[in-house]
């Protein structure tokens, strides 16, 4: 596959998360001096007409070209002619363009309930595309499993969005642990404050259930589960003491949630997570204890801050920053600084790198597996079965 043409992404499911996944691809969309037009989206899929024409109309690179096949609105409406296809379902779009290469995505995106995840990678992975899946990977750890062996059957690179992994400075920090600048990593702590109100819960009937959506630990917490135990070194599991009750919302799945994860090579992972808080405040903070330093990170109401100190308890901090944006203007140039604040434009760039380089993705399929371990594993001890 050259990487002059650009890549065609189907995106399924058009809701809150879809405008993150849009912001990005307008992004991709543009002639970058650096790369050129990375990618480029082709069809929507939604049961619902006017979530995708809300995406539709915030994305800027549409074509008018009225000479080509459209499936947007038959009837001749204001999206007639424009060469976005739209589809109710994945299936649909599989056949229809069944036997058109042109029409048949590269990349297909999901961003569907939790408990579609699964049947819609698999249906992706089949009709040869590559995958974004938004957390968690699947619903099941068989799910998820067979998921990973379709990829490598297919040959194809399944990316999940762990968006913290993707977060600046984030990786740096993580290339020097693995290099052994900081030692040996002890322990994590993590909090998931990510208050929700009552009203986010009623919005949809599958949201909240333990089939198609999971609570404060599979929904909110799964990100910073990924991102400590990759930080940690990604170690096996070995135990976990679990804990769960729903305290004041009325839904079938937990707002709140504890778990103390027992690792390989002694060391641990403890975990908060809950969805109680002021929603107005919604925030994550993470610590990494290492045996020659430590590190700080927290998300508060969108604003990122973070600290790492080394074994003379030196800040670097600054030194981080500059790592950072050095390298991120020599890789993309000074238009991707805009971009800083959207993970999702971060993960799209790795996994289209991944595919033209044939190399994995920093959130591979085997990440989405073993985040997704921790999560049942404590529900599991807290006596739930999924």
């Amino acid at each position: 596959m050259s990487n002059k043409v650009p890549l065609k992404i189907a995106l399924v499911g058009c809701g809150r998360v879809a405008d993150k996944h849009l912001k990005a691809f307008n992004y991709l969309a543009k002639n970058n001096k650096k790369h050129g037009k990375r990618a480029e989206l082709i069809a929507l899929i939604d049961p619902f007409p006017q979530a995708r024409e809300r995406i539709l109309s915030g994305y800027k690179f549409v074509k008018n070209k009225t000479t080509e096949k459209c499936n947007n609105d038959p009837t001749g409406g204001k999206n007639a002619g424009q060469y976005i296809q739209q589809f109710d379902s994945i299936e649909d779009l599989f056949a229809t363009n069944l036997n058109d290469v042109n029409e048949k995505p590269d990349i297909v995106a999901i961003t569907t309930p939790s408990s579609q995840h699964y049947t819609q990678a698999k249906l992706a992975l089949e009709n040869d595309c590559h995958v974004f899946i938004e957390k968690p990977i699947a619903m099941k750890l068989e799910h998820a499993q067979e998921l990973q062996i379709l990829a490598g059957q297919y040959n194809k690179k399944i990316v999940i969005g762990h968006i913290y992994r993707y977060f600046p400075v984030i990786g740096l920090v993580a290339q020097d642990i693995v290099q052994g600048m900081f030692g040996k990593p002890l322990y994590g702590t993590v909090s998931v404050r990510w208050g929700h109100d009552q009203a986010y819960y009623d919005q949809a009937a599958w949201r909240g259930t333990r089939e198609h959506d999971g609570g404060a630990i599979m929904n909110q917490s799964i990100h910073a589960l990924d991102l400590m135990h990759w930080l940690l070194g990604e170690p096996d599991l070995i135990s976990v003491k679990g804990a769960i009750s729903t305290q004041i919302h009325q839904m079938e799945s937990e707002d709140l949630g504890f778990g103390i994860f027992e690792l390989a090579d002694n060391r641990w992972l403890m975990l908060e997570g809950t969805t109680n808080t002021e929603p107005t405040r919604q925030e994550a903070s993470f610590f990494v204890r290492l045996t020659q330093g430590d590190i700080k990170a927290g998300i508060s109401s969108g604003k990122i801050s973070f600290s790492v100190f080394d074994s003379n308890g030196k800040q670097l901090k600054k030194w981080y920053i500059k790592r950072e944006i050095t390298q991120r203007i020599k890789t993309e140039g000074f238009s991707y600084l805009l971009q800083m604040g959207n993970p999702h434009t971060a993960i799209y760039i790795d996994l289209i790198d991944s595919i033209f380089h044939d190399r994995q993705p920093l959130a591979d399929v085997v990440s989405g597996v073993k985040s997704l371990e921790l999560v049942l594993a404590l529900y599991q001890d807290a006596g739930v079965e999924l």
